[in-house]
């Protein structure tokens, strides 16, 4: 079990903090990240964690996520909702034509 209330104060933020967790991991088989204490994890913390999970148990390895607060719960959440639909959702506005300024008067005042 990794504590991870022993690593990180309250948080964890970037790539990099998660990339140490897992750095060191070579003949683990089960392995439980305890959260009791980490009240933040950034997008980008969520991200990797996701990611790392997914490599390590394609060799087999099982991670169970213990005592995470709600915060970081739904961090995870909005993060594995945004690897499964990567199209980012924005506005799309279509700009209108006009062949005239007439065309544009009419339209411009049709609203």
């Amino acid at each position: 079990m990794i504590k991870l209330s022993e690593l990180f104060v309250e948080q964890i933020s970037g790539r990099s903090a998660v990339n140490a967790i897992f750095s060191e991991l070579e003949g683990v088989h089960h392995l439980i990240l305890d959260f009791a204490g980490i009240q933040f994890i950034s997008r980008s913390a969520a991200h990797e964690l996701i990611t790392q999970m997914e490599e390590v148990q394609k060799n087999l390895v099982s991670v169970q996520l213990s005592s995470p607060a709600k915060e970081v719960s739904e961090m995870l959440e909005k993060v594995k909702l945004s690897i499964k639909n990567p199209r980012k959702l924005a506005t799309y506005v279509e700009f209108p034509t006009f062949s005239s300024e007439k065309e544009r008067d009419e339209f411009l005042l049709s609203y």
